[in-house]
C-alpha cells in the first residue's frame, strides 16, 4: 500500500524532476546538507544513545551540524528532604549532590566521543560532532523540547529507551512537530 501509492506520486512528476532526484541515498544526502542534527543522548539508556551517536555520523553529510545533548534529570527532592536539616550540609557537599547530574553528563560525553571517534575512523568519514550539557530538568521531555527549539535543528536521532520501551520516543514521535526524527533500534535484537 505505501509503495504502491509513493509510486503513484512520483510517476505524477515530470520526467526532469525524476531525473534531478535519483536514488534514495542522493535524496537523503540533499536534504541532511546543510542540516542541523540532534542527537539525545542518556546514561539510562548508553547502547541506544551509542546507536543514535553512530547512526547519526552515517547520515550526516560534510555539511552536517551534529550536536549531542545530554539532558540530566533534576535532584530528586527526596534525596534532599531526607536529610534532617539541609541547612546543614556543607556547601561543598551541596554542591556535590546538586553537580553530579552534570558529572555523570561528562562521563557519558566522553563514553560516545570514544565510540564516534572510533566509527568514523572505521569508516574514513569526519563529522564534526559538539557534546553539550544542558540545565537539568524535571522534564526530559520538555527539556528535548527545548533543545531542539533553541538549536534551530532540522533532525533529531534519538535511542529506542531501554529494552526497546523508553517513554521519550514516543513523545518524540508525536509531539515534535517541525523536525524529522529518528528512533535507532538497529542494535535490538
Amino acid at each position: 500500500f505505501g509503495s504502491r501509492s509513493f509510486r503513484v506520486k512520483l510517476l505524477a512528476l515530470p520526467r526532469t524532476s525524476l531525473q534531478h532526484l535519483g536514488n534514495g541515498r542522493m535524496l537523503a544526502s540533499r536534504f541532511l546538507r546543510s542540516a542541523k542534527m540532534v542527537v539525545g543522548i542518556s546514561i539510562k539508556d548508553m547502547e541506544g544513545s551509542k546507536a543514535a551517536v553512530l547512526k547519526a555520523i552515517d547520515l550526516a553529510h560534510k555539511d552536517t551540524k551534529v550536536v549531542a545533548y545530554h539532558i540530566p534529570k533534576l535532584v530528586p527532592e527526596m534525596m534532599l528532604s531526607s536529610l534532617s536539616d539541609p541547612s546543614d550540609l556543607s556547601e561543598d557537599t551541596f554542591l556535590a549532590l546538586t553537580n553530579a547530574p552534570s558529572k555523570a553528563g561528562e562521563n557519558l560525553q566522553k563514553q560516545m566521543k570514544e565510540a564516534a571517534d572510533a566509527r568514523m575512523k572505521s569508516i574514513g568519514k569526519e563529522v564534526h560532532i559538539e557534546y553539550k550539557v544542558s540545565n537539568a530538568a524535571s522534564d526530559i521531555k520538555a527539556g528535548l523540547r527545548d533543545v531542539i527549539q533553541t538549536e534551530k535543528a532540522d533532525f533529531v536521532v534519538l535511542g529506542p529507551g531501554i529494552g526497546g520501551n523508553g517513554s521519550v520516543p514516543p513523545y518524540a514521535v508525536s509531539r515534535l512537530n517541525g523536525v524529522t526524527i529518528c528512533i535507532v533500534r538497529d542494535h535490538l535484537e
